[in-house]
């Protein structure tokens, strides 16, 4: 199940090591919040437990070898996001030293291992134990079926991989270049020999560890038994726990690792590529892929990266030692030892730490301080552009209706000009009018050309690649080509998008509302629509303080940090209380309406017309935007 270097195509590789690192990441802010003394050396001896389990090779149907990974036992003791860490620093250690596993594939083989199948093993133990007291036989059974779960999934997921690579990376003349084997062999062979017998290692590996601590230290088992009747009875995990026979097991199965040996063969999907060149090998592969025989010659790429890195100790096997079991011994000392070390490091610098007081509210502010926050931010974008509008500039001073009619044509010419360098012309002018009416391009990077880019460089990233064209650039070890027409279509998305962006801000940032809705008004809007704006706006400003008012009044009755059920309580009461207030608020403004002789009808003043000067910057503006859509069409 570890995929070496070469099997997997280096976009596939990208795509799983991005995916596995949001896990990482949550992983490790998971395991920082409840790290101290007792759990570093927990952790650590997991992480060496799961590498010394991988070095027990089992014989499998067709020749090939599997392992048990110990994710089960991992999941059940330590947590899922424990785990993560656990066999993840196990696997990356055994990639890095030893060639077990590609560097390349570090991300498939940790998502599939470590995170796949330890939320999967989590899953199905919390579900198949659920209310079961801790030292109840229901517990050990849900361990077996956890391991035997997990693993399997981290095997199916190992399949789907090597079996997609021919269907999606292929020659000019249609051979592999990365895994040969298809879906329909891949999945049987690896399945076959992990519903059987590694399933099966790892489901005794589970039954026996959780067993056994059932009667030797139950309070290891206490993490993931929140629903436990008799959870509160055992002894806390930082009191209670004794690893020191979790040591000495270590330790006998350090001792027992020679026996890994034993198994002859590869397993299926980590030959090495001199492999395909042999007969003997060839004949195996054969065998293990129900007699399909496997390329002539090794798949180009896969060749090609195979040399990416030389582990120090390749295969388990020191090149200073004649003795290959004394060498797999070692071997296994010294990555366990690692792992080890690293954990009794991190002990001594927690217990070297002065005691620190508990705060009195949790480092992460609360759902109430943000949720005031943001109505605070809400609040200082609205005064902002208001200010803004306020400010002396060149368009603060053209009429609103002006401004409104002019820049939409603007607009709209930035929307049908067709040539890249009028494009350009018309964003380096937005530019340009953003400094005559005092806003800085700095005020323009956070609030428009940013969010804009990150929105539409998703979309326009693709083009660079799919567009075909005359090549300008491949992207190396990818081997994606970046088309000069795919350039351009990402070029024209992306500064259209900000240069319509840009002007669309300008007219806001320099306009005040209520001059806008009377120049919406000056377009033949309807009066009732300018008139539901207008109240609208109000009205949210006015909600908008009530709620915040709200939120600021409960945070300061609350002392220290709620637990996560009375969150949620607190979330779904005040959106009950707000909205309460908001229908509340909306008769109050009917019967205000009413009471000052609204019947159904809006009636607007008059509007004067447009003195002769506005008409100045209009006809500027108006012309600007036909010239370059007629230029650039």
């Amino acid at each position: 199940m570890h995929i070496p270097d070469g099997y997997l195509s280096p976009s596939t590789c990208a795509t799983l090591l991005a995916a596995a690192t949001p896990f990482w990441y949550v992983a490790l802010r998971r395991v920082k919040q409840t790290l101290h003394t007792a759990t570093v050396p927990l952790l650590s001896v997991f992480a060496a437990f799961s590498f010394v389990v991988m070095m027990f090779n089992l014989p499998l149907p067709g020749g090939t070898t599997g392992h048990a990974v110990g994710m089960g036992v991992a999941a059940i003791v330590v947590g899922p996001w424990a785990a993560i860490v656990a066999i993840s620093s196990a696997l990356v250690m055994q990639a890095v030293f030893f060639g077990d596993g590609g560097i390349t594939a570090i991300g498939a083989n940790c998502f599939n291992m470590a995170i796949a199948g330890s939320l999967t093993a989590y899953g199905v133990y919390r579900l198949v134990s659920r209310r079961a007291p801790i030292g109840a036989a229901r517990r050990v059974y849900a361990a077996g079926l956890a391991g035997y779960a997990g693993i399997n999934i981290a095997a199916l997921l190992a399949a789907i991989e090597f079996g997609v690579q021919p269907l999606w990376f292929r020659d000019a003349a249609g051979a592999p270049l990365y895994a040969p084997y298809p879906l329909s062999i891949s999945i049987p062979a690896m399945m076959a020999g992990h519903l059987s017998l590694a399933g099966l290692a790892e489901l005794v590996i589970s039954v026996g560890v959780v067993a056994y601590l059932q009667r030797a230290d139950p309070a290891l088992l206490r993490t993931t038994a929140p629903d436990a009747p008799d959870r509160d009875r055992m002894l806390s995990a930082e009191n209670g726990m004794d690893l020191r026979r979790l040591w000495a097991a270590l330790a006998l199965l350090l001792m027992l690792t020679p026996l890994g040996m034993l198994a002859a063969g590869s397993a299926w999907g980590e030959w090495a590529a001199r492999d395909f060149n042999n007969p003997e090998a060839r004949r195996q592969m054969a065998a293990a892929s129900g007699q399909h025989a496997p390329p002539q010659r090794p798949p180009q790429e896969m060749q090609r990266l195979s040399g990416v890195w030389t582990a120090p100790l390749p295969g388990y096997a020191p090149p200073f030692l004649r003795s290959a079991g004394f060498g797999y011994l070692l071997s296994g000392m010294l990555g366990a030892g690692v792992l080890m070390l690293c954990g009794l490091a991190g002990q001594r610098i927690l217990a070297g730490r002065p005691a620190r007081p508990a705060p009195a509210s949790p480092r992460r502010a609360s759902y109430i301080t943000r949720t005031a926050a943001g109505f605070a931010r809400a609040a200082q974008e609205a005064w902002f552009a208001e200010e803004t509008a306020r400010r002396p500039g060149l368009l603060q001073r053209c009429d609103p209706r002006a401004k409104l009619a002019g820049v939409g044509a603007l607009m709209l010419a930035a929307a049908g000009v067709r040539r890249l360098d009028v494009l350009a012309a018309m964003f380096v002018a937005a530019v340009l009018l953003a400094w005559l009416s005092a806003i800085g391009p700095g005020t323009l990077l956070r609030r428009t050309w940013l969010p804009v880019l990150a929105f539409t460089g998703l979309i326009a990233l693709p083009a660079l690649f799919v567009v075909p064209g005359d090549l300008l650039y491949r992207l190396p070890g990818l081997g994606w080509s970046v088309t000069q027409q795919g350039l351009r279509s990402a070029l024209y998305l992306t500064l259209r998008a900000e240069t319509i962006a840009t002007l669309a801000m300008l007219l806001v940032f320099s306009t005040l509302w209520t001059h806008l809705l009377k120049a919406l008004r000056s377009l033949r809007v309807p009066a009732v629509a300018v008139v539901i704006l207008g109240m609208t706006e109000r009205y949210l400003f006015l909600l908008l303080r009530s709620a915040q008012e709200m939120f600021e009044a409960r945070e300061t009755r609350l002392v220290g940090a709620l637990p996560p059920a009375d969150r949620r309580r607190l979330a779904a009461a005040s959106a009950g209380v707000l909205l309460e207030k908001t229908l509340q608020l909306s008769g109050e403004v009917h019967l205000a309406m009413q009471a000052r002789g609204f019947r159904g009808e809006v009636y607007v003043l008059d509007e004067r017309p447009m003195p002769a000067v506005a008409w100045l910057p209009l006809a500027a503006l108006v012309t600007t935007a036909a010239c370059c859509w007629w230029i650039g069409r």
